[in-house]
C-alpha cells in the first residue's frame, strides 16, 4: 500500500549532484554510453523521500518500501499481475469454513543475523504484528483479520477472526515481512533491517543515503548486484538531473515532465531509458464531512462537477496516468470506470447543486497541501473558481501536514481545515483500498478516513464483501458501495498516476510494482 508521500530532507544530495553536475557531463559528452562510474557490479537508486524506518511492520510508505524489499521476505508475494507465488512458505491449504490457514515453510533458512528462519520464528513475527502493545504502524490491518498464530510441527498455522477473501495478498505486503525475532528482541529493527532477503543491511545515514550488500548465505538464486544504495531527492529536477550525469542508475519517480527528454533521437536517450507502467495510486481530495458547508452532499458533489478530470491528466501528468471517478482503482476486480463525459467538468450541474444548497453565491474552504501535491490543488483552485468557490492553498513541511491531516474534527474546525489532498494505493485489494478512507472505525486521528466520514450501511458493506469468497457477490458488493461513495462524495477521486521510472542504458531487470515500488534485486548490468 501505497501511503502519504513525504518530501525529504535531501539537501546533502541536491548539493552533491549541483556541485558535480558541470563534471560530470564533461564526462558524458567524451562517453556517453558508459555503463556507470565506479559502480561496476553496484546500483545507486534515488527515490523522492527518505525511509521512514528498517522496520517493515513500523511504517506505510511506498518508498520506504522500495528501499526494505530487497532486505525482507514474506510467506508469499504478489507479482505485478496480481499473481501469489510461494516464497517462505512452499505451500498452503484452508480449512472449509475459511478460517484456518495452515502454511508448510521453506526449510533451511536463516536470517542475515545468522538465527535459523524457521517456525518459531515465523510465528514470533506475526505474533509482533498483532500485539497490540506494539506501536507498529503497519499493523492494523493484521489486528483486524488475525486472532492468533501457532506453530504446527514445521509449519505455522494462522487463525482468523472472520473469513477474509483477501488473507494471501494481505500476507504479501511488506508490512507481513519475516523478521528476526531476535533483532525485534533487541529493539534494533527500526535502524537495522534484519530480514532472509538477498541483501543485507549495511547503514543507514540520515538525510545521505542507505547502503546494502549481497547475502552470501541467500537461498535463492544470488543477486547478479554486489551493493545497492539509496538516495533520495523531493525536488523532480534533481531526480532528473541525477539519472542523466550518472549519480543515479535507477530513479522513482522520474516527472512526466522530463519524459520527453528521453525520447529515441534525443541526447538523454543515450544515456538512459525511460519505463512506464500502469499504477494503482490514486490522488484524491478528502473533504471535511463534518465542516460546513462541506458537511452537505450536494455541495460536494458541486465540487466533483466542477473538475476536469481529463486536464488534471494531460496538465499534470502529460498523459500518464488516467481519470478517476469512484473509488477503486482500475487494477481492482469490480473497479467502475469513469461514465462517459463524467471524467469533464460540468460547471452548470455543480452551479445548480450550489444554488440547492442555498451557496449561489459561493463560499471559500482551505486545503492543506505537501509540495508535491500543490500544483492539483493550484488547478483544483482554477477549476473551482468558475463556480464561484475559493480554494485557499495551505503548503506544510511534511510533519506539519501528517499533524494536519490526521488532526481530529475539532482540530480541524480550529484550523479551518476542510479538505486534504494525498494518495493512496492497495493494489489489487479493494479492502485495504476502501477501509482505511471510508470506514468510520478509521476516521482520523485513528486511521486515514481523513473527512470523518460515517456510513454505516458503507461499513457493513465492506465488512460483507471483505469476507465472502464468491467473486460474483463481492463484485454486487463493491459496484454499490461504488456508487453510494459516489452520491455521498465523502472523497473526490481526482487520477491514478502511471509508474514512470528511467534506468541507465546497460541496466537490465529493474521492474516497478502497481503501488509505485520500485523492484531492483533481480537486476543485472549487461556485459561491457
Amino acid at each position: 500500500m501505497k501511503r502519504f508521500r513525504q518530501p525529504a530532507g535531501g539537501g546533502s544530495v541536491r548539493r552533491s549532484l549541483v556541485l558535480h553536475a558541470a563534471a560530470f557531463l564533461v564526462t558524458l559528452a567524451a562517453c556517453p554510453v558508459c555503463p556507470s562510474r565506479s559502480l561496476a557490479r553496484g546500483l545507486t537508486v534515488m527515490l523522492a523521500e527518505p525511509p521512514r524506518s528498517m522496520d517493515p511492520a513500523d511504517q506505510n510508505a511506498t518508498a520506504t518500501r522500495s528501499i526494505l524489499a530487497p532486505f525482507y521476505e514474506s510467506l508469499v508475494r504478489q507479482d505485478a499481475d496480481g499473481s501469489i507465488r510461494p516464497w517462505l512458505a512452499t505451500a498452503w491449504s484452508v480449512s472449509p469454513d475459511g478460517m484456518a490457514w495452515i502454511f508448510a515453510l521453506r526449510p533451511g533458512i536463516v536470517f542475515h543475523d545468522g538465527t535459523p528462519c524457521d517456525a518459531d520464528a515465523v510465528v514470533a513475527s506475526l505474533r509482533r504484528l498483532l500485539d497490540p502493545g506494539a506501536a507498529l504502524a503497519g499493523a492494523g490491518a493484521f489486528r483486524a483479520t488475525i486472532a492468533s498464530v501457532r506453530r504446527q510441527g514445521a509449519s505455522v498455522v494462522i487463525t482468523l477472526i472472520h473469513p477474509y477473501a483477501d488473507l494471501l495478498s494481505l500476507l504479501s505486503i511488506t508490512q507481513a515481512a519475516i523478521v528476526s525475532p531476535l533483532a525485534a528482541a533487541r529493539g534494533t529493527l527500526g535502524r537495522h533491517a534484519d530480514g532472509t532477503g538477498p541483501f543485507m543491511f549495511v547503514d543507514w545515514q540520515d538525510g545521505a543515503h542507505v547502503g546494502a550488500r549481497a547475502n552470501p548465505r541467500y537461498w535463492g538464486a544470488p543477486p547478479a548486484l554486489t551493493r545497492i544504495e539509496w538516495v533520495w531527492s523531493s525536488e523532480p529536477s534533481v531526480t532528473n538531473m541525477a539519472l542523466q550525469t550518472g549519480d543515479a542508475d535507477a530513479v522513482m519517480p522520474l516527472a512526466p515532465v522530463f519524459a520527453g527528454l528521453y525520447a529515441s533521437g534525443q541526447p538523454a536517450a543515450a544515456r538512459a531509458v525511460i519505463h512506464g507502467g500502469r499504477g494503482a495510486a490514486q490522488f484524491w481530495a478528502a473533504l471535511n464531512t463534518t465542516l460546513p458547508p462541506l458537511d452537505d452532499a450536494r455541495v460536494r458533489r458541486a465540487l466533483g462537477l466542477a473538475i476536469d478530470r481529463q486536464a488534471l491528466v494531460a496538465g499534470l501528468l502529460h498523459g500518464y496516468g488516467r481519470p478517476a471517478c469512484h473509488a477503486l482503482t482500475p487494477d481492482i476486480a469490480g473497479s467502475e470506470p469513469c461514465a462517459p463525459g463524467q471524467d469533464r467538468a460540468d460547471p452548470a450541474a455543480a452551479r445548480a447543486l450550489l444554488q440547492q444548497a442555498g451557496l449561489a453565491r459561493g463560499f471559500s474552504v482551505t486545503v492543506v497541501v505537501q509540495e508535491p501535491e500543490e500544483p492539483i490543488a493550484e488547478a483544483l483552485q482554477a477549476m473551482w473558481r468558475r463556480i464561484g468557490v475559493t480554494l485557499r492553498i495551505r503548503r506544510q513541511e511534511a510533519g506539519v501536514w501528517v499533524q494536519s491531516a490526521f488532526a481530529g474534527p475539532a482540530d480541524k474546525a480550529r484550523q479551518d481545515i476542510g479538505m486534504v489532498l494525498t494518495s493512496w494505493s492497495a493494489p489489487f485489494i479493494a479492502d485495504l483500498q476502501l477501509r482505511p478512507l471510508y470506514a468510520s472505525a478509521s476516521a482520523a486521528p485513528a486511521g486515514a478516513n481523513l473527512g470523518f466520514y460515517r456510513n454505516r450501511e458503507i461499513d457493513a458493506a465492506i465488512d460483507r464483501a471483505a469476507r465472502t469468497g464468491d467473486p460474483a457477490a463481492r463484485a454486487r458488493d463493491y459496484a454499490a458501495i461504488q456508487d453510494r461513495l459516489a452520491r455521498d462524495a465523502p472523497i473526490l477521486p481526482l487520477y491514478v498516476q502511471d509508474n514512470l521510472y528511467g534506468v541507465r542504458q546497460g541496466l537490465d531487470g529493474v521492474q516497478s510494482l502497481p503501488d509505485g515500488e520500485i523492484a531492483v534485486t533481480s537486476a543485472r548490468w549487461a556485459a561491457p
